[in-house]
């Protein structure tokens, strides 16, 4: 991060969210107050230098809080902060809408992923709050929004430092990363035809069978893997674009919206079956030139439209503006 805090940027509060989301808005750069203590998420992604602990340590009994735990700690000042400390709360995800639904001592900055984190009665009572505000990094989002109420909320698409992915060997196989993959359906039940006996890695972070990949050694397997293979339930995950900055050729199941990421023939293929996804991947694991041409294509794209400085600029606009 090459942006550091000043004394006169505001102080942000962010809940516990996703831990690779929440990594990577951290790194937007200002002072930013962790509503816990960060080591709950060690292994996902490193604390960054901007973020600091409102908890001053870490207990196992913290995996276990819910939205009424994290009222507790914002109801004692002493031990939060709240309102005091900080010039506005960072959130994401509908528990955090009404955690601080009744909190108007300052304004909220509600990023969105989903159109179905929160219900439509929901929906009209933020969009119409002057303590809220409205931000979010899926297009197919701020479409919704559009259509359904007319408002034009910004499209901030996530950034990378390009410097923390180095170049892809491709002398590995086929990877995918991606938590809980068999619970939530998708297309998982196409992944067994479409990678039997290919060398395939699948990390879970929420497997309690699977060993626990560090932050370090999720980019050992991005840096060494031949092909990424995407799944999900919106356009895109973290680890695709991830995987697009450390220069992988890309297979994903067709998902709405997808093409903004996976351009099929160039950068990778978009396939609708296991079978499709096999032929994919086969070709991609015999063919080096192909591999090579697609991933660099991946690298360029991620440099043009997911570079950190651009994320972080947008950003920082964005909460100056919403603060005054």
């Amino acid at each position: 991060m090459s942006e550091a805090t000043t004394g006169d940027d505001p102080q942000l509060l962010i809940v516990p969210t996703h831990p690779g989301v929440q990594y990577h808005f951290c790194r937007v750069g200002l002072p930013t107050w962790f509503l816990g203590h960060w080591d709950q998420f060690h292994y996902w992604r490193p604390q960054p230098p901007n973020v600091h602990n409102v908890l001053p340590a870490f207990d196992e009994a913290h995996l276990d809080w819910g939205p009424a735990d994290y009222a507790r700690l914002l109801d004692d000042p002493a031990r939060s902060g709240w309102p005091e400390r900080y010039d506005m709360a960072w959130l994401m995800f509908n528990w955090q809408f009404k955690l601080f639904r009744e909190r108007r001592e300052l304004p909220k900055l509600y990023r969105v992923a989903k159109v179905a984190e929160l219900e439509r009665h929901e929906w009209d009572e933020l969009l119409a709050r002057d303590d809220f505000t409205v931000v979010s990094f899926y297009p197919n989002t701020v479409a919704w929004l559009k259509e359904t109420y007319g408002v034009d909320v910004p499209y901030v698409p996530l950034g990378l430092d390009p410097d923390a992915y180095a170049p892809s060997t491709l002398e590995g196989g086929v990877l995918s990363i991606i938590h809980s993959w068999k619970d939530r359906g998708w297309h998982w039940w196409a992944v067994p035809e479409a990678t039997e006996g290919l060398p395939f890695l699948h990390v879970d972070h929420l497997d309690p069978e699977q060993e626990v990949y560090e932050y370090a050694d999720l980019q050992r397997e991005l840096r060494r893997a031949r092909v990424y293979l995407h799944d999900g339930e919106q356009e895109y995950t973290i680890t695709l674009i991830e995987a697009m900055m450390t220069g992988l050729p890309l297979v994903s199941f067709r998902l709405p919206g997808i093409e903004r990421y996976v351009e099929h023939g160039v950068n990778g293929f978009v396939v609708d079956d296991g079978h499709q996804a096999r032929e994919a991947l086969q070709q991609l694991l015999s063919d080096d030139g192909l591999a090579e041409k697609m991933g660099a294509a991946s690298r360029a794209k991620a440099l043009r439209e997911f570079h950190e400085a651009r994320w972080r600029e947008q950003w920082r606009a964005l909460i100056a503006e919403f603060l005054g």
